[in-house]
């Protein structure tokens, strides 16, 4: 038996059994002791033993898991720590929403990455265009600027398909795919001119110049998923490997639907940024996943 302090013994002889219920699983949430719902059903001791089983089924069953080596006992689950205060749980006590989701995995062996790297001055200003982007009417906009046998390259067109079916079709298509993005900053340290001697870059800051400049660089991020998820029916197992489910980067499906994921991502994003940063000497971006690649873009008087 758990040893409890003053306090929680005195909570203990409490007429309210949710009192009792409560001390129950706090305790237990500290020992990796399992318990049955007989041993629990009796320290929470109700007037009406119905109501613990109504209660149980509708709340407690939340705060528990299985025991994966008492079969027929429990342990009490990780939410528990949510309502670990009393005056949290009696409020999950008496709210009525259910608080545990069950989840299932789902893995894909392909990915796409891309990462723009840009002064963080641009920031506001990118966060607000590439907002925009996440509008059908913009989608659309866009759609319309993109030259038509480029588009129908991309993604062929269906005989049976009017335009407007058409658009609306790779609208859907970009609304499965196109979720957001991320942004985080990082700082740097940079050179603004060629390899110098020490002597050449003392002469430089004498003329009021500078050699070397610490610059925090926004890093915009997205992450797309490619070809069709595996279902992981036995969550935190250790993975097995199995080759068969590394061929998916030779699958020509899931060619096509990168090569789309980079065109759509392109014509969308792309532009809209190197409008947005234009007068910048150079914006790069970082591709990774199913292709490796940096793409840098230099302003004509660079070149």
């Amino acid at each position: 038996m758990i040893k409890m302090n003053s306090r929680e013994r005195n909570l203990e002889n409490s007429e309210d059994p949710i009192r009792r219920a409560f001390i129950f699983l706090k305790d237990h949430s500290r020992t990796p002791e399992a318990f049955s719902k007989e041993e629990f059903k009796q320290f929470a001791d109700y007037p009406n033993p119905d109501n613990f089983e109504t209660y149980f089924s509708k709340k407690f069953k939340h705060l528990l898991e299985e025991s994966p080596n008492d079969k027929g006992k429990f342990l009490v689950s990780g939410i528990f720590k949510k309502y670990s205060k009393w005056k949290k749980f009696r409020g999950f006590y008496s709210q009525s929403s259910k608080i545990k989701v069950d989840y299932i995995e789902e893995y894909y062996t392909d990915l796409m990455i891309f990462e723009f790297f840009m002064p963080l001055t641009n920031e506001s200003d990118l966060r607000s265009s590439l907002d925009e982007l996440f509008y059908k009417d913009t989608i659309k906009l866009t759609l319309n600027r993109i030259p038509l046998n480029e588009l129908y390259n991309a993604f062929p067109k269906e005989k049976e398909d009017s335009e407007v079916q058409y658009r609306e079709r790779i609208c859907n298509w970009i609304s499965k795919r196109f979720g957001g993005y991320s942004i985080g900053t990082v700082k740097g340290r940079f050179k603004i001119d060629d390899l110098k001697t020490f002597a050449e870059v003392a002469l430089i800051r004498t003329k009021g110049d500078e050699y070397l400049i610490d610059e925090t660089t926004a890093i915009v991020r997205f992450i797309f998923h490619v070809g069709i998820p595996i279902k992981n029916k036995v969550l935190f197992n250790i993975e097995q490997f199995d080759e068969k489910l590394d061929t998916s980067i030779h699958k020509k499906d899931t060619l096509i639907e990168a090569n789309q994921i980079r065109f759509i991502f392109k014509n969308l994003f792309v532009k809209s940024i190197l409008d947005l940063v234009n007068g910048e000497d150079e914006i790069w971006m970082l591709e990774s996943g199913i292709r490796n690649r940096i793409y840098i873009w230099k302003s004509e008087k660079v070149n």
